[in-house]
């Protein structure tokens, strides 16, 4: 049924939409992604301040944006002078970064629970050929998500200062994030190189997660699939 087809097409988007934002979640927030890269920078050497107070100003961000603390407040010492570690309108920023983050999670929530509901659908409608239209549909959405991560591959391949400026103006509705490395601390922290590294993290994590079920879905659709299952139903 046309119906099935669409509900299976769409249950392979949410499972894809569930994939990115847990792999999201799982780098973007994991203190020891920035660390080690800070190590293998000598970040802290050259903003001269101390390991412990990078890794703490970090830590202090990734809490924040988990909704674990509330307040950004906190303190850091640069070339021997103790200063707020963020100014205001880097704390105006993070307010939107955190208010991006929480909506990310929660339709990757809502993802995972209408992909149950798909699920459970066609498994009592369907019965033994759910898996064949699960698989089916997982497949054609798979072929939307490789032209997508081609497009921005060859992008961010090419030019991913322009890249992430896009994705800057596309989710943020002001210009906060357009830090100062001479007053803001953040950017000097978070440099491009380090945003770079976590978006190919973020797609390698995707990709590791996608390929298998690719594979399944080929391998079921050439040999457990029943032949022409999609139209042993009249067509709604």
């Amino acid at each position: 049924m046309r119906l099935n087809r669409i509900l299976a097409f769409v249950w392979g988007w949410l499972l894809i939409v569930v994939f990115v934002v847990g792999s999201v979640h799982t780098m973007a927030l994991n203190e020891d992604f920035y660390i080690q890269r800070y190590e293998k920078m000598n970040l802290a050497k050259s903003l001269h301040v101390s390991q412990d107070d990078l890794n703490k100003s970090i830590e202090l961000l990734l809490d924040y944006i988990r909704d674990d603390t509330d307040s950004l407040e906190d303190t850091i010492t640069i070339n021997g002078y103790t200063q707020n570690t963020f100014n205001e309108r880097e704390k105006s920023h993070m307010v939107d970064v955190k208010a991006l983050y929480q909506n990310a999670i929660g339709v990757g929530k809502a993802s995972f629970v209408c992909l149950l509901v798909i699920l459970f659908y066609l498994a009592i409608t369907q019965k033994k050929k759910t898996v064949a239209y699960l698989t089916k549909g997982l497949l054609q959405a798979s072929v939307c998500l490789i032209m997508v991560f081609v497009f921005f591959g060859i992008w961010i391949g090419i030019d991913f200062t322009g890249f992430w400026t896009w994705f800057h103006t596309i989710f943020f509705s002001n210009n906060l994030w357009l830090l100062n490395p001479a007053t803001d601390f953040m950017i000097n922290m978070l440099p491009e190189t380090i945003f770079y590294q976590l978006v190919l993290s973020c797609v390698l994590m995707v990709c590791v997660l996608i390929i298998p079920c690719i594979v399944f879905s080929i391998y079921y659709q050439r040999k457990r699939a029943p032949i022409g299952f999609e139209y042993e139903d009249h067509i709604s």
